[in-house]
Parts: C-alpha cells; sequence; structure tokens
C-alpha cells in the first residue's frame, strides 16, 4: 500500500474515532453484536438526524457494516477494519 492510500485510512477512521458519541455508539454495537439504528437512538439519547449522522460517519471510514432487513438497517462493527486500522498505524508510526 503506498503510503499517500495508508495516511488517507488512518486519518478516515481517526476522524471518525475522534468523537465520543461515535466511540460510544461503536462500544454499544460492539457490545451487542447489532443493532438497529432505531435501538442505537434509544441507547445514544440523541435524535434520529444526530444518530444518522454518526453512524454515516462510520460506515464511511469502515467501522460499521449494514445491512437491510426489511424497513430496517442493521448495523454491526467491522472488526477486521478496527485490527487493519491499528496495525496500519503501528506501521506507520514506529519508535
Amino acid at each position: 500500500m503506498n503510503m499517500k492510500t495508508a495516511e488517507d485510512g488512518i486519518i478516515r477512521t481517526a476522524k471518525a474515532l475522534s468523537d465520543r458519541t461515535r466511540v460510544r455508539i461503536l462500544r454499544e454495537i460492539s457490545k451487542r453484536k447489532r443493532m438497529t439504528c432505531g435501538e442505537i437512538e434509544a441507547i445514544a439519547g440523541l435524535a434520529q438526524p444526530t444518530v444518522s449522522h454518526h453512524l454515516k460517519i462510520l460506515t464511511e471510514a469502515g467501522l460499521l457494516d449494514m445491512e437491510k432487513d426489511g424497513r430496517h438497517v442493521i448495523f454491526s462493527v467491522n472488526h477486521g477494519a478496527l485490527k487493519a486500522f491499528t496495525r496500519l498505524l503501528g506501521k506507520t508510526v514506529r519508535p
């Protein structure tokens, strides 16, 4: 992977993780394995548009997977993306 692409990936993921609410959402989805937007709204205590905004950022960063189930969208954590991020960061920032 070339450095520009690696740096872009690190920056995109780091930006997604730089918000306390998004980290909390990611943690809750990870604990429960799968959650709908409505369930996330309830645990986050935020309005639907705000939750959708956070979910969009996490999904675009590759940290969440989403699947349609009828009228519902179900989110799950992409653990492979988290592992790849930490591995990439470790290779890029060495002591």
